[in-house]
């Protein structure tokens, strides 16, 4: 049964977190955290839920949680963060000590930069669901590179995002049933573009650019902590999981090959799965029971998943 929880009040908002408790939970049973993808822009707590990964918490008495964040443009990336670590904190001081940190596309994001900030207590391990980990990337800082398609209207589009950071925060939106059409999927692929998801991120204008032609010692001291791939990572980083479709084309599967490398470079427990074929959301398309009797779905989904719950249990143990 899920129950919810307030974890935080803030903005007039009360953030949620979802929590689903397996009939067979004990008093040490991990928790695995769940981070919604979405640009940080769009999406909601519930969206595209892993059932793979509930299941699979399901099945092996671990408890699953999802919470709710304050979204871009109108909040800033750093109270954003600040949101994730206090669930975190939230669900290490209510429900277990055994964390797991887990999010997707964006979200995966958010696991791993909660999970290098000081503030969060150390989890079990971290697990990126194709993750969009690091925005001073290549692809992130030099403009001309469409999302989906080019915007028509580049300058408008910028003025709208620029106009929303005064609007008040939101926790959460629908993901969009058509997004070409959506005016907020509009400001994501506008700021791909431009190269300007730095900026809007840090509330920095002009940062990519500055990052472009400085390197990453253009990035202020009080924003790295956005920027964990290259300011958070260390040999004590938590275990670390990663699974990514090759042919991913809205998170390019080079975040993650970056993020494994880095941290196998520090010696660091990493476990970096490919997904051979698959694009964006490729196993958030349908109901995986990985636990099933029967084999079904495809083999080059249901593999890597099979392997990422194999990893997360020797972590457990």
């Amino acid at each position: 049964m899920s129950v919810t929880h307030v974890f935080k009040v803030v903005d007039g908002l009360s953030l949620e977190i979802d929590v689903l408790s397996p009939p067979t939970k004990d008093e040490n049973s991990p928790v695995l955290l769940h981070f919604h993808g979405g640009f940080l822009f769009i999406g909601e707590k519930t969206t595209f839920p892993p059932h793979w990964l509930i299941n699979a918490c399901k099945k092996r008495g671990w408890t699953y949680a999802t919470a709710s964040y304050r979204l871009l443009p109108e909040t800033p990336g750093l109270e954003i963060l600040q949101d994730a670590i206090d669930a975190v904190n939230w669900v290490h001081a209510n429900i277990s000590k055994r964390v797991i940190i887990a999010g997707s596309s964006a979200g995966g994001y958010l696991a791993l930069a909660a999970t290098a900030h000081p503030a969060t207590p150390r989890p079990l391990a971290l697990l990126s669901i194709y993750g969009m980990m690091d925005s001073s990337s290549e692809r992130y800082i030099h403009p001309g590179q469409p999302l989906v398609a080019p915007v028509d209207d580049e300058a408008q589009t910028l003025k709208d995002v620029e106009a929303a950071m005064q609007d008040d925060a939101i926790d959460g939106y629908p993901f969009p049933m058509n997004p070409p059409a959506d005016r907020r999927f509009g400001w994501i692929r506008v700021l791909h573009q431009a190269a300007q998801y730095p900026d809007v991120l840090a509330r920095k204008p002009g940062l990519a650019g500055r990052i472009a032609s400085e390197g990453v010692g253009a990035v202020s001291v009080e924003d790295r902590v956005l920027f964990p791939v290259k300011f958070g990572l260390n040999q004590d980083f938590p275990p670390t999981i990663l699974v990514h479709g090759d042919a991913d084309e809205l998170v390019g599967f080079d975040q993650s090959v970056a993020v494994a490398g880095a941290l196998e470079a520090l010696g660091v427990d990493v476990s970096f799965e490919r997904a051979e074929g698959q694009g964006h959301g490729f196993e958030a398309k349908g109901v995986i029971d990985l636990d099933g009797d029967e084999e079904v779905g495809d083999k080059a989904v249901t593999d890597p998943l099979r392997r990422v719950i194999a990893h997360l249990e020797r972590h457990v143990q």
